[in-house]
């Protein structure tokens, strides 16, 4: 299937890779919404394993949404391979969330084939356009919580081999740089950027003092992360969380049918609290500005963080809870501005919530700890 001088940026590329494979397709339909890959639905002309839709990724050596100005090593996509087999492999075959399987690999031309999540949403879209009963809310964080803590316990299978995750030397430095960063810059008015300017949000110099201490203690845990350490999927959030429902009479929503987590390139061994912040970050964010649907935000965040505790067997663990709260807290000041979420002020708004999070996780009480949102943590 040598692509020496087919176009894989293109459907009609991708149609003639396919064409004298299992998967040769009569469609190819651009996906939109991912920033590193090239990502296609394709249609075949005869199903494979009773499945006639799959979902195609091929990996330049750049980052696709930059149109070849940005460089990415595509040994990404090993990285993926390897984590969406043993998600696979580490996993019963009942449980509620899983990882998409792995149907090609052709590591000569970057380009994997894995089942397509067929009627699903995302989380973060479902969240914005479903009022969600609170039980849905409540399945859904509870399978999530139980199964990255299954994905953290990686490192404790013996027969299990992290060297590739722990040498994602592209994984540790997207997760220091693009958080950790930007903090300061973000903070102080370097960055420009609008919703934080005119006037400048004002952080007190202690403040920005511990929030420095702060980053070099956060990129030095994640850059020297090694196999011993806990697996992490690195960009763990509500947009790579796929979710399937099962409607009953008149379309009412009666249980969560499977849930699929997406996206494992920038998996790497690190800081378990990372992956908890993230996506307790992007569901904070999401009830603050989109306010009828902050229980159901809340609801998934709480059940999500009891059954991470629960079935972890570790009971309270305080610096689990400063990890993730300071990264919760280091999301919401480096992503809230830079992304379309809303209005300016409610943006200074959050990101003054971020410097508040930040802070109690270098300096809070433990009480404190437990009347912040990590308190099922404690």
């Amino acid at each position: 299937m040598s692509s020496t001088t087919i176009d894989l940026t293109t459907a009609a590329g991708i149609q003639i890779y396919l064409q004298n494979t299992p998967f040769a397709a009569h469609t190819v339909q651009v996906l939109s919404g991912g920033t590193a890959n090239f990502t296609y639905r394709i249609h075949l002309h005869t199903p494979v394993e009773g499945q006639s839709t799959f979902v195609l990724k091929y990996a330049a050596p750049y980052v696709a949404a930059s149109r070849g100005t940005f460089p990415l090593d595509q040994k990404r996509q090993d990285i993926e391979v390897k984590a969406l087999r043993l998600a696979h492999e580490l996993s019963a075959a009942n449980d509620l969330v899983t990882a998409p399987a792995v149907r090609l690999y052709d590591d000569a031309e970057h380009v994997l084939i894995i089942d397509d999540c067929g009627d699903s949403r995302t989380l973060k879209q479902l969240l914005i356009d479903e009022s969600l009963p609170p039980a849905i809310s409540e399945q859904i964080g509870t399978a999530l919580g139980q199964f990255i803590s299954n994905v953290h316990g990686w490192n404790k299978k013996p027969s299990t081999d992290l060297k590739l995750f722990a040498e994602n030397q592209f994984g540790k430095y997207i997760s220091a740089l693009v958080t950790y960063g930007r903090l300061e810059s973000t903070l102080t008015g370097k960055d420009n950027i609008p919703a934080l300017a005119d006037p400048l949000l004002g952080v007190s110099e202690a403040h920005l003092t511990t929030i420095s201490k702060l980053v070099k203690t956060r990129q030095d845990a994640i850059n020297t992360a090694s196999t011993s350490d806990p697996m992490t999927h690195g960009d763990f959030w509500s947009g790579n969380v796929m979710v399937s429902l099962r409607h009953g009479e008149e379309g009412v929503i009666e249980s969560v049918e499977k849930l699929y987590v997406l996206d494992w390139e920038l998996g790497k061994t690190g800081l378990p609290g990372l992956d908890l912040g993230q996506f307790c970050a992007e569901l904070h964010v999401l009830g603050r500005f989109h306010p009828a649907r902050e229980e159901s935000a809340k609801a998934v965040i709480e059940s999500f963080l009891e059954a991470y505790k629960q079935s972890t067997g570790k009971g309270a663990d305080e610096d689990l809870a400063r990890v993730t709260v300071g990264h919760v807290g280091a999301h919401l000041v480096a992503w809230t501005p830079r992304v379309s979420w809303g209005g300016r002020e409610r943006t200074r708004e959050v990101v003054n919530e971020g410097v508040e999070l930040l802070v109690l996780s270098s300096e809070g009480s433990e009480s404190s700890l437990k009347e912040s949102m990590v308190a099922h943590l404690i």
